[in-house]
């Protein structure tokens, strides 16, 4: 009978502790795997950012000049690109 009552015993104080440093060890992990996934952004650079970004480099390197035109033209209004040109607002 006391076997069981120290089992018991041990049991709750196993769960116990558990519960208490729990918050804790879940804490570490989650700034943990923050940290790693900043990381990653970081080295991930912006490659995937869109028409304006790296992946697009060589395509528009490799273009005629009629093409780049037409790229010109059809990507470069974006953001008031060309109003602000037009007021003489970029560093081009």
């Amino acid at each position: 009978m006391n076997v069981q009552v120290l089992k018991t015993i041990a049991f709750g104080a196993l769960i116990g502790a558990a519960l208490f440093w729990m918050p804790f060890f879940v804490l570490k992990v989650l700034i943990f795997f923050l940290i790693i996934g900043f990381i990653f952004r970081i080295f991930r650079g912006r490659r995937y950012y869109g028409p304006h970004g790296w992946a697009y480099a060589d395509k528009i390197r490799q273009m005629s000049d009629e093409e780049y035109e037409t790229f010109k033209s059809r990507f470069g209004g974006r953001c008031g690109y060309h109003e602000r040109k037009e007021q003489g607002e970029t560093k081009e």
